[in-house]
């Protein structure tokens, strides 16, 4: 049987964009304890990468600020033109319909490829399904597998997120095919941000008014029939490094919006390593001092790609999931 492993990568918060190779690190700390292994796991790893997708239209509105006779005398200009722009214009777009279906196309299109070969699909009986998620990219995955913006009558005849979510068994069209979901790792993730837009009838907000970006009710869904046939809760695990400013915490929040009673979901925060005496300094700088530090470094939120904490707990979690579900 097969592990395919899907990458999706999210924004980056240094001054360059993301580039295509930008799972390999984590893809050789993982095939390296595969290669330690007396009993070797089958692989099939399949990085996803949209970060090109946007990136002609964020060059449009940054030559625009730029021609204005304000832009020279703004403070963190280049901090504007790079981390900002790709961070918040990349999210902006996505939630875009047109820009939406261009990086839904490259996952789907990208997807379809690492399933096949000599242009079959691979995927055999039992096979097993693993998602590795970074930063926005949680997001934007998400968002196509669970968000009702997605479904067939609000997008008139275009079906590609329907053929992504036909891939993942417990999802329609086709709830009782496709892969198992076996685990899902979030690095960096800023999801529970997201909650935001879930939150119903607090104030009195009539709830006969449809929220089409609430991922819970087809997320719920999916865990619940993966249960039905595993009886096993999923693991999910969120990595966090304490100097990421764009990774929260999601084990209390998703228990009590998924699971209250725990039954279906085994999701755990794990800190990839102690907060040292930089990021002690950091909760005592200015706000100034703090935002520039933050905006300008990004090293911490792009260290998942190289840590030996992740690459551990995602192959054995992988590893237990093939002795469960053989």
């Amino acid at each position: 049987m097969t592990d395919h492993i899907i990458f999706i990568h999210g924004v980056n918060t240094r001054e360059s964009r993301v580039e295509p190779t930008y799972a390999d690190n984590l893809i050789h700390l993982l095939l390296r304890k595969n290669e330690s292994q007396a009993e070797q796991l089958d692989l099939n790893m399949i990085p996803l990468y949209w970060g090109d997708v946007t990136k002609q239209d964020e060059e449009m509105l940054l030559d625009m600020y730029q021609r204005s006779p304000l832009w020279k005398k703004m403070n963190f200009t280049a901090i504007r033109s790079n981390q900002l722009l790709q961070f918040t214009g990349d999210a902006a777009l996505f939630i875009s319909r047109y820009d939406g279906v261009r990086v839904i196309e490259r996952l789907r299109l990208q997807t379809i490829a690492g399933l096949n070969k000599n242009g079959l699909m691979v995927i055999k009986p039992g096979d097993r399904l693993h998602l590795v998620t970074h930063s926005m990219g949680t997001v934007i995955l998400f968002d196509a597998l669970f968000s009702a913006r997605w479904d067939p009558e609000k997008t008139s005849d275009y079906q590609g997120v329907q053929q992504i979510r036909q891939i993942i068994f417990g999802l329609d069209p086709k709830m009782g095919q496709g892969l198992t979901l076996c685990s899902i790792h979030t690095m960096g993730s800023p999801i529970s941000l997201y909650s935001l837009i879930m939150i119903k009838n607090s104030n009195g907000v009539d709830d006969s008014i449809p929220n089409t970006h609430d991922i819970t009710p087809k997320l719920q869904q999916l865990l619940t029939a993966l249960y039905a046939v595993l009886q096993r809760r999923l693991p999910w695990r969120n990595y966090i490094h304490p100097g990421d400013p764009v990774a929260y915490p999601l084990e209390d929040l998703l228990a009590m919006m998924i699971d209250p009673s725990q039954q279906i979901l085994d999701i755990k925060d794990i800190l990839t390593q102690e907060p040292g005496l930089l990021d002690r300094l950091l909760n005592t700088a200015t706000l100034g001092e703090l935002a520039e530090i933050v905006l300008s470094g990004g090293r911490s939120h792009s260290s998942y790609w190289n840590s030996e904490v992740v690459a551990n707990e995602i192959f054995d979690t992988i590893q237990k999931s093939a002795s469960i579900i053989p």
